[in-house]
């Protein structure tokens, strides 16, 4: 009977938020369909991820940027993709960190991250990032998979 309740209570959650994220997206005037949907199993809840037409430019290069919204607003970020190359490069970001994921030999997971402050910096956990420098061991991933890993496993970074 628990289970049924908490199932009820995630799906009544995911629900409101998928609701809550269209109806912002048409009072804006663009209409973004959502691209992936899934669970974080952290405090950051249940994610949604939506394309946008937005572009991020990196090292003189153009990212496809998404947003990503989860059940507790605080988590929310954008994921940009290099969609060139072998293994795609990824950045994770907000106005307060940016964090770079891409593949090496040993797979793909998280290389660089960077913040704006000290105190954000302290906000995340150094041992869960060092975990997260291999989530798949395949040196080619898809965008989906990769997309998705980010959003499940960037939460578990803050402390």
């Amino acid at each position: 009977m628990k289970t049924t309740v908490k199932y009820l209570k995630r799906f009544a959650a995911f629900t409101l938020t998928l609701m809550f994220i269209s109806t912002a997206l048409f009072a804006d005037g663009e209409a973004s369909e959502v691209y992936l949907s899934g669970t974080t199993n952290t405090t950051a809840g249940d994610f949604v991820i939506t394309s946008t037409d937005d572009v991020y430019h990196y090292q003189g290069e153009e990212y496809t940027v998404y947003n990503v919204y989860y059940d507790n607003p605080q988590h929310n970020m954008k994921i940009a993709v290099l969609n060139e190359g072998k293994c795609k490069s990824y950045i994770a970001y907000t106005k307060n960190y940016w964090f770079r994921y891409n593949c090496t030999r040993d797979g793909f997971g998280v290389r660089k991250a960077m913040f704006n402050s000290a105190l954000i910096r302290d906000g995340f956990n150094a041992e869960e990032y060092h975990d997260q420098t291999v989530l798949v061991k395949t040196r080619k991933i898809e965008k989906d998979q990769a997309v998705g890993l980010i959003a499940a496993y960037l939460p578990k970074l803050q402390g």
